[in-house]
Parts: structure tokens; C-alpha cells; sequence
């Protein structure tokens, strides 16, 4: 079942966070950040993020049995200079349940709420070198058409960005 996020939700998402960036980023990102983050550190900022959500930023987990096994983050793009006028911000799923269509429940549910609010573009922003998440976002449509460097809890990154005409 796909349902907002509320703030007793901000540990179970953190933790399922920071499993999949140790998952996904692996080879990526230093082995020594990743084997270091927790939970813990990005909880208060989940928090916040499930406390402030309005007509621009929505936080929606997929959960199961209680369990929480995915999660998205989605929105207004944050650089509002840009072409596009809606972007997914955060997708995980718990990497043991990657390719069992989480991930697809999630995004589409997005990409239909954008839809019924009449966005016409959508734009993702995926960790260069993520060939798994590149390859599901242009299974999901998407066509990557540029690239940025970012400052990601203070390491820099280089990004491609994904585009959806919806």
C-alpha cells in the first residue's frame, strides 16, 4: 500500500536510506562514508521534511505488513531556474526487494499525481555511474539529457539528469 508519510515514518525511511546507498553507491562513493552513515544522522531532517510537506513536496512510502519497503520524495524541482516543472527527488526501495515492482508503484503513483495536476515535465537526478537506477528510469521513460555536479552530504557528485515528458 502506497501512503503519506508521517513523522513516526522518519527512522524507518533513514534506515532505509542509508541501506540503499550502501547498496547503490558502492564503488561510487567512498567505502568509509558509506560503512559509516546511520539511521540517525538524517532523522531530524526527515523529520522536518515529513512535518513541512504541502502542495509542493509530498513524501509517500510503500509499506507492507507494516513495514516500510519504499519511499519517494517528490515535488517542485529544487532549482526552480530550470525547464522543468516537477522532479522526483528521492526514490528507495529495500534493496533485497529491487526488480519486484516497488519501485514502479512508487514512480508511477508520481508521475500520475503530476498528471492530474497538469505538470507537463518531469525531471530525475541519478548518481552517475547508477547504471541499475539509470537503466530503471529510462525503462520508466525517462531519456537522460544532461549533467551536473552536486555537493551531496559534502562529497561531490556528478549527476545525470533524467527527463519526462508527461
Amino acid at each position: 500500500m502506497i501512503r503519506q508519510a508521517i513523522e513516526s515514518d522518519s527512522y524507518n525511511i533513514a534506515k532505509l536510506i542509508v541501506s540503499g546507498w550502501q547498496t547503490a553507491y558502492r564503488r561510487l562513493i567512498d567505502d568509509k562514508f558509506l560503512n559509516n552513515m546511520s539511521p540517525e544522522e538524517s532523522l531530524e531532517r526527515w523529520k522536518n521534511n515529513i512535518n513541512s510537506q504541502n502542495d509542493e513536496s509530498h513524501i509517500y512510502v510503500y509499506e507492507e505488513d507494516n513495514k516500510i519497503l519504499g519511499v519517494i520524495r517528490f515535488g517542485k524541482p529544487d532549482n526552480l531556474s530550470e525547464k522543468y516543472n516537477s522532479e522526483i527527488h528521492v526514490l528507495y526501495v529495500e534493496p533485497t526487494l529491487k526488480r519486484t515492482g516497488i519501485g514502479s508503484k512508487l514512480f508511477n503513483f508520481a508521475k500520475e499525481y503530476f498528471i492530474n495536476n497538469k505538470t507537463t515535465n518531469m525531471i530525475i537526478w541519478c548518481l552517475k555511474g547508477n547504471v541499475p537506477s539509470i537503466k530503471f528510469y529510462e525503462k520508466m521513460g525517462g531519456k537522460v539529457v544532461t549533467s551536473k555536479t552536486n555537493i551531496v552530504h559534502n562529497i561531490e557528485v556528478e549527476e545525470v539528469g533524467l527527463e519526462y515528458n508527461l
